[in-house]
């Protein structure tokens, strides 16, 4: 299991099935809340700057989109030589399942960092999206795919002779976020958002009631019930 850093005791190799079907559970559980909702609860926790770059958005927007999944970054380097994409078929082949990929350009490289083969390759992977700190291209067989893909703008160009992947499965800074292979990325329709994986107990301690609060709140604005009360009840709004 390429998430959890298990030593080779027997006992914990036991698990880890059951760990895995657990990740998948908690993932599926971020993609019933929003971004803002888990912002804001990392916020009151002291968590901060776990917020990526508002410039980083979905290429085919959608108010309902919500996805998440075990960060696995990637660093993509600029270039004027020709450098061959070996590394990069390498990356796409070794993208793990429930995985979120997040392509980190060094500086803005004018082309594509994200594209539709890519795509393709990571859905059949099992990944559940990818982001880019840069340019995306092949936006129509991305949209059929129906594979979530977040990017700063879409680019027509190629990137050779532009940037190569330098490296995968490794730490970088996306959208002036330090992320590391394990965090969970939780993007939808306002953005995304970093959950470090040290901190991920104590937000998932929070984030039920918090929900629940916000529900109340919201059903409560909806009957006519005044903000200042139930913001007083609540703590939320």
């Amino acid at each position: 299991m390429q998430w959890l850093r298990l030593s080779p005791d027997a006992h914990l190799l036991k698990l880890a099935p059951r760990l895995e079907v657990l990740m998948k559970e908690i993932l599926d559980f971020f993609e019933t809340l929003y971004t803002p909702l888990v912002s804001d609860t990392m916020d009151k926790l002291g968590i901060h700057g776990q917020v990526v770059d508002h410039a980083v958005q979905s290429m085919l927007f959608d108010p309902q989109l919500k996805v998440a999944g075990i960060a696995y970054p990637c660093r993509v380097v600029p270039t004027r030589e020709y450098v061959e994409i070996g590394t990069l078929l390498e990356m796409v082949d070794s993208i793990p399942a429930d995985s979120m990929v997040l392509v980190a350009a060094d500086s803005d490289i004018d082309a594509a960092l994200w594209g539709g083969m890519m795509s393709s390759r990571s859905k059949a992977r099992g990944a559940r999206g990818a982001a880019v700190n840069g340019g995306v291209r092949d936006v129509e067989q991305i949209a059929d795919l129906n594979f979530p893909v977040f990017g700063t703008y879409r680019c027509v160009k190629d990137i050779r002779t532009r940037g190569y992947m330098a490296e995968y499965n490794c730490a970088v800074n996306f959208g002036g976020v330090e992320v590391r292979p394990g965090d969970i990325a939780f993007a939808d329709a306002n953005g995304i958002v970093i959950i470090p994986s040290q901190h991920l107990h104590s937000i998932l301690a929070v984030l039920t009631e918090a929900k629940l609060n916000e529900d109340r709140t919201i059903s409560g604005l909806s009957e006519g019930k005044s903000a200042q009360s139930l913001y007083s009840e609540y703590k939320a709004f």
